[in-house]
């Protein structure tokens, strides 16, 4: 089994993501550029974009990440560990970017947020 490549569960191609989940991770990575290096640093600025990428990867149509789609998951598909999933995630739900679905902080899942004024489909 060494090296062969892993096998990825989403897609890893803007093209074969969902265009509002591509348009939220370009609006997020935009908010991401404003913030000055001396609030992060490259290489949390590095796998905040890895997280960014696998929530849009993830996301559906309705801009949600389904609850099938756990944090280890999502955390395995970034390429991140949990701790840095966990951070990274909280980063993005502190910033206004992502909320918990409907149904609460264990069982409904992700839902991308697009703020007012940025670009993407209307705030959620």
């Amino acid at each position: 089994m060494s090296g062969e490549a892993a096998v990825r569960l989403l897609p890893t191609d803007p093209r074969d993501m969902v265009p509002s989940a591509v348009a939220w991770a370009q609006a997020v990575e935009q908010d991401v550029d404003t913030v000055p290096a001396t609030e992060i640093v490259p290489a949390y600025r590095d796998t905040l974009t890895l997280v960014i990428w696998a929530l849009a990867g993830a996301a559906d149509y309705q801009d949600r990440i389904p609850t099938d789609h756990t944090a280890a998951m999502l955390a395995t598909e970034a390429g991140v560990g949990a701790r840095t999933w966990q951070k990274r995630t909280a980063w993005l739900r502190g910033r206004g970017w992502l909320e918990h679905g409907p149904g609460g902080r264990q069982s409904d899942g992700w839902q991308l947020r697009v703020r007012p004024g940025e670009t993407g489909t209307p705030d959620r």
